[in-house]
């Protein structure tokens, strides 16, 4: 094998003899300081890509700048031998730092006048989606890899990243210095790749934390039979399953570092709560009897009494408010300054949950691992949990993170079955991540393909992506998130008969994998098919699909969506997730129809009890009382300003259909606080499923003319576009 450098370009070509590529190519980026440690190992993770099919590409950074290593992927991207597919960032690569983009992420809505370090998002949605277009703002002057950029009005505003990324960016905190974590990672990832070349995907685990997803018991069995569509050879006898819920054992911590550890794990899919450095798993242990409830009432005391003291009250006020407030006996407060509980309660909070010193002192086994979790995927901190896992002793290749937080109600098992072909982790993840969605490790690892029919999926979502017959043809594939994957790339290469094809797909298909994929793109197109295929879609027998088809009819706000949510309301009663995106929804429905509605469904069934519907009436006068009196305030410019942005940012989560004039009334007031009219501005962008929206994009260009503040231009062109989207 021959290296040659290219100084010009800053590039170093793997060339290899007798190699039989793919089409396609891999970029390695890695800084001067890191390659300079560990050459010889990353020349050696190179040559096992290219043993895989993949031309690679070592990029030195040599620019130290976001911008120039873009324009080096953009480049390689564009050749016309073996162009990349996508890239791996390696060591010190700079951090994209990204703000005016919370709409691309799943949750994360954090007021940007805070800290840019906390209110800015690390993602490298910025290299690896050439679409996105980016101003740039600054670099830190604390942590001189964070660049921070804003996202330009005139850039694309949706997510469609062209190539696939990864990171290998070592622990500052581990338990090696980083550049013997980098060689010893490199060293496992070729090491397991050749020993491991025909391991299928036999052996699962999901595990899932308290109060993830309500803790629904209808929601996590969904997830059962769903996985069961997309690997059902994992449930063949020669295969293991195994789902661990955080309320089986107590505390469960015990239970899945053992699990992380089992030699032949092949993937671990966590479900729970995090931070940067924490997995949160268990909660205090549950129990009707009295002891049990007497020692967590104590533990909650401890903690109160405790924390009031350290807000400034004495000792005296703390005891005697939670006194008072429980009626508890006063012994029980002084526990809280007692060093033998201060010492238990440390352990307990201990055994609750996984820390990264946790995980160092573990051989993590499992190949790949996903956290369906907040920031456990924060590769800027100087540690964090999807890092600990793979710069460590044992097995674990590659896992999927979040670097900020993210929302519970999403699919994140989404085209996991195209493991089971092979895929390679980089593209599922291209397919499946928000702008906080991060693949660390190595991202051309992939599991030994375990399915009959002669389909090369990596060969297909690269080389084959916009052949239409191709894709129409695998609609019929058995396999169905072959068939989702096959809508999906219908959808964005633009078919002309995408949406009647989404609608007929839904209604026949007998696949919950496939009727999910098409909610989701019929969403993106919120037209009159996804409007017809909603109510459907409300009593679909996947959870999910409900979960999401609820949310979607309360966002769309559309009064002939009413009669299904009330039916909903009605029959639905055990899916926690269920009603608390109906619950969630209210503020943007016409609650009075959507009352009239439930008390006259509710009047023609045999009802032996009435109190989840007289709940549900309460609920909604409450909220009806309640937002009326907030969109009062909105109008109100004698109120204060921070109160009436309060309440303008609030459309954002809750974007009322019916009071979009409420909003577009503030932007137009050229009397109003700038401030106000801006926050208007940039809260219409979420109307995205509005079956208003198209009134709205009409006013909008209506208003366009008539401003010459350019901030209110800019914010109302990005409003614009984002409603357009795909």
């Amino acid at each position: 094998m021959k290296f040659h450098k290219l100084t010009i370009l800053v590039v170093a070509f793997v060339a290899t003899t007798n190699m039989a590529y793919s089409k396609h190519g891999f970029a390695i980026v890695i800084d001067k300081k890191s390659y300079a440690e560990a050459k010889a190992e990353v020349q050696q993770y190179a040559s096992s890509v290219e043993a895989d099919g993949l031309k690679t590409y070592i990029v030195i950074d040599k620019w130290n700048q976001p911008d120039s290593i873009k324009a080096e992927l953009k480049r390689l991207y564009s050749l016309k031998q073996n162009p990349i597919e996508g890239a791996v960032f390696i060591g010190d690569i700079p951090i994209p730092m990204l703000r005016d983009a919370q709409h691309l992420t799943s949750a994360f809505k954090m007021n940007q006048k805070l800290n840019w370090q906390r209110s800015s998002i690390a993602s490298d949605r910025f290299y690896d989606d050439f679409g996105l277009k980016f101003n740039f703002l600054k670099q830190d002057s604390i942590k001189p890899l964070y660049f921070y950029y804003s996202l330009r009005s005139d850039s694309q505003q949706f997510l469609h990243s062209d190539i696939y990324t990864a990171r290998i960016r070592p622990l500052e905190k581990g338990k090696k210095d980083k550049y013997t974590q980098l060689r010893d990672y490199l060293k496992k990832v070729v090491e397991i790749k050749k020993s491991e070349k025909n391991n299928v995907i036999d052996n699962l685990t999901v595990a899932r934390g308290h109060g993830y997803n309500s803790e629904s018991r209808v929601a996590w069995s969904g997830e059962h039979l769903a996985l069961r569509e997309q690997l059902p050879t994992v449930f063949n006898t020669s295969s293991f399953v195994k789902f661990m819920d955080f309320d089986t054992y107590w505390p469960m911590k015990p239970y899945w570092l053992n699990e992380v550890q089992r030699p032949d794990l092949d993937i671990m899919l966590f479900h729970h709560h995090g931070s940067n450095d924490r997995q949160y798993i268990s909660e205090y242990k549950s129990g009707s009897e009295p002891n049990t409830a007497i020692e967590n009432v104590k533990i909650y005391l401890r903690s109160k009494v405790a924390s009031a003291v350290k807000r400034g009250k004495t000792k005296e006020e703390a005891i005697n408010t939670y006194m008072k407030y429980l009626d508890v006996p006063r012994s029980w407060c002084e526990e809280a300054f007692d060093s033998t509980f201060i010492v238990k309660d440390s352990a307990l909070e201990a055994s609750l949950e996984a820390s990264v010193e946790d995980i160092l002192a573990l051989k993590p086994n499992a190949r790949f691992v996903m956290f369906d979790a907040c920031y456990n995927g924060s590769f800027y901190e100087d540690e964090y949990i999807g890092g600990a896992y793979i710069f460590n002793d044992g097995k674990t290749i590659v896992t999927q993170g979040n670097t900020v937080n993210t929302i519970q109600d999403k699919w994140p098992d989404e085209f996991l079955g195209l493991l089971n072909y092979g895929l390679r982790i980089g593209e599922w993840g291209k397919y499946t991540h928000f702008l906080e969605t991060h693949i660390l490790g190595d991202p051309t690892f992939h599991f030994a393909k375990n399915t009959k029919d002669n389909l090369d999926i990596n060969e297909a979502l690269s080389t084959q992506k916009n052949d239409t017959k191709f894709w129409l043809t695998n609609l019929s594939n058995p396999h169905p998130d072959v068939q989702a994957v096959a809508l999906r790339v219908l959808f964005d290469n633009r078919y002309s008969g995408i949406s009647a094809l989404l609608k007929k797909t839904y209604v026949e298909s007998t696949s919950m994998i496939v009727r999910m994929e098409t909610l989701m793109l019929l969403s993106e197109l919120n037209n009159d098919d996804f409007l017809d295929v909603l109510p459907a879609a409300t009593a679909d027998s996947y959870e999910l699909v409900r979960r999401y088809a609820l949310e979607f009819c309360t966002k769309n706000g559309s009064p002939k969506l009413l009669p299904a949510i009330a039916k909903s309301i009605l029959n639905d009663n055990t899916s926690e997730r269920v009603a608390f995106k109906i619950s969630s929804g209210y503020r943007m429905l016409n609650l009075d129809l959507l009352e009239n509605e439930l008390l006259q469904q509710a009047g023609a069934l045999p009802l032996y009890s009435k109190d989840r519907l007289n709940n549900a009436l309460e609920n909604i006068r409450s909220t009806d009382k309640s937002k009326k009196e907030d969109f009062t305030l909105i109008a109100d410019k004698r109120q204060k300003l921070k109160s009436r942005l309060q309440e303008i940012s609030r459309f954002r989560n809750n974007p009322v259909s019916d009071e979009a004039e409420i909003l577009m009334k503030v932007l137009s007031d050229k009397r109003d606080d700038v401030a106000a009219r801006l926050a208007a501005a940039e809260a219409l962008g979420w109307y995205n499923y509005s079956y208003r929206k198209a009134f709205i994009i009409a006013e909008l260009n209506k208003f366009l003319p008539k401003e010459t503040d350019p901030k209110l231009i800019g914010e109302v062109q990005k409003t614009i576009n984002r409603l357009q989207g795909k």
